[in-house]
């Protein structure tokens, strides 16, 4: 009877070769399904930034952005990281393909690579391929990893996919492989300069080094095993204590920065279901079964460890979802797991509801990517839209690509994109300095604290308040086209169109048709000689 179970739980598992091929085809099939488009042009809103920089790139030959070493990774003004827009650009370059069709390209690799990356981590987690599966299905399927790589370049999205191969590389380091140590370094170095997301992979490091090295310090003994009962009661309240904390001081303490904390609060949850799917209501099992487990080992306290100050940072709608997001997924997938072992005396059932979460789970992702996130409309619509994308074709035609332009709007930042990025537009900083719109001057730089906040989340250096070239451009659009400040500014910038997005409003717009010629006009674009 004991052969007959243990045969059963074996055959649940998928341990043969041509099981595990067949449930990693499906798995990349299905990645490659999800992120087939439901809509006809690129989507998004910092999308359409990254993909002038790429076109830049591939313009000018050289990243005209880099002023010295930290413009590399974008911690200079007036630069950015330069790991995407350069992948972008070398990919649409050897292929030949045009940079939207090349985001669409680059965004169904990450999804693979999001797979594959899962999985590496989960090794370190999980002893059998269905648990490590599991995991590759929930992370590379969930609405957070689909959401930002359909049709969608977010640097977000390949920092998210890199994260579970960097924690792996520093897991094996750990483990003695030099090798995997000088991986870790070279894709933290990539890391760098895609996202300053790699201060906070940087931080999980440096638990991960702690656990361990606690862990070799009192090797097991005592804390670990003869009171671990004791150590798990006092985690439990340290996690309770927190949950009380950010009720009660969350606005003070920086957490909640605007609104009602109870809002706040439940949007947080809400992000992080909407992320984890329904994965979220088994990560919360999984969690508590977790705190009271008897004999934890290293990797189950590295992630209790962990989800204290993940339980912080979640509440930061800007920077905590894509870790919270990990640890959900990872921490669900132990939930999975359990599930999983009581399978032999509840075989129906358990397959069944398996298969029912898993299926959930993608249905949840696809209609978040393809319909949920495109709601709006108007004009924050979700996508760039054929008449977008008809009049960069007629300005690549009928313009010279060396002339300039001033743009109003982000739909007119999106034909800026959608063109290939010559004639140059008047747009934001990055790429006006560029496209040789502006001259860095030092005097309006401000030099941010180490110990701040705003070292990491936004840059070492920043520019003043009151200096941006963008800002110059929102007061200017206030005045008439007449006006002698309007004038100045357009004429010192040797603009000679305007791309006007008519859903705007801007005083210097508004005063074109009256004082310029019109050479187009779609409907809800036009264009104007200076």
């Amino acid at each position: 009877m004991k052969q007959k179970t243990i045969s059963q739980l074996q055959t649940f598992l998928y341990e043969g070769q041509s099981s595990k091929l067949i449930l990693f085809l499906l798995l990349i099939l299905t990645n490659f399904i999800v992120r087939i488009p439901s809509i006809p042009h690129e989507k998004g809103y910092d999308s359409f930034f990254i993909h002038s920089v790429a076109n830049s790139v591939t313009n000018f030959g050289i990243a005209k952005w880099w002023i010295n070493w930290m413009s590399v990774f974008g911690l200079y003004p007036y630069s950015y990281a330069s790991a995407v827009p350069f992948s972008l650009s070398g990919l649409s370059q050897l292929t030949g393909i045009s940079m939207e069709y090349t985001i669409l390209i680059f965004c169904i690799m990450l999804g693979f690579f999001s797979i594959f990356s899962a999985y590496m981590l989960a090794t370190i987690f999980f002893d059998k391929f269905i648990y490590r599966f599991i995991f590759s299905v929930v992370f590379s399927l969930s609405a957070s990893t689909v959401e930002l790589t359909t049709w969608n370049i977010t640097t977000r999205a390949q920092f998210l996919v890199f994260l579970p191969l960097f924690l792996y590389m520093l897991f094996k380091a750990i483990y003695g492989s030099k090798k995997h140590l000088f991986s870790y370094l070279v894709v933290a170095l990539f890391l760098l300069a895609t996202h300053h997301y790699v201060y906070l992979a940087l931080f999980y490091s440096a638990i991960v080094i702690f656990t361990y090295a606690i862990f070799w310090l009192i090797s097991l003994k005592p804390i670990f095993t003869e009171k671990a009962r004791n150590i798990n009661f006092y985690y439990f309240m340290v996690f309770v204590s927190c949950i009380i904390i950010m009720f009660l001081f969350g606005s003070k303490i920086g957490f909640i920065t605007a609104g009602s904390r109870y809002q706040w609060i439940i949007d947080i949850v809400l992000i992080s279901i909407r992320n984890a799917g329904f994965i979220f209501p088994i990560f919360i099992g999984a969690f508590i079964y977790l705190i009271f487990k008897k004999n934890k080992d290293i990797n189950e306290w590295f992630l209790l460890i962990s989800f204290i100050p993940t339980f912080f940072l979640s509440f930061n709608q800007t920077y905590g979802y894509i870790v919270t997001y990990l640890f959900i997924t990872i921490i669900g997938t132990f939930g999975f797991s359990n599930i999983i072992k009581i399978y032999p005396t509840n075989k129906k059932y358990i397959r069944q509801f398996l298969i029912l979460v898993l299926i959930l789970n993608v249905a949840f992702s696809s209609f978040f990517t393809h319909y949920k996130t495109g709601i709006v409309g108007g004009y924050y619509d979700w996508y760039m839209g054929e008449e977008t994308y008809v009049t960069g074709n007629w300005i690549q035609e009928y313009i010279s690509p060396d002339e300039y332009a001033i743009g109003n709007g982000f739909e007119t930042t999106r034909l800026f994109a959608s063109y290939g990025g010559l004639p140059a537009m008047y747009s934001d900083d990055v790429n006006n300095y560029i496209n040789g719109f502006l001259v860095p001057n030092e005097s309006n730089y401000r030099k941010n604290s180490v110990t701040s906040t705003d070292f990491y989340f936004d840059n070492p250096y920043v520019l003043k308040s009151g200096t941006t070239s963008s800002g110059l451009l929102n007061w200017m659009l206030q005045f008439p086209i007449t006006n002698k400040n309007a004038i100045t500014f357009v004429e010192g910038l040797n603009v000679s169109y305007f791309f006007d997005d008519n859903y705007r409003s801007e005083p210097l717009f508004q005063s074109l048709p009256a004082n310029k010629p019109l050479i187009y006009d779609s409907g809800r674009l036009s264009i104007f000689v200076y």
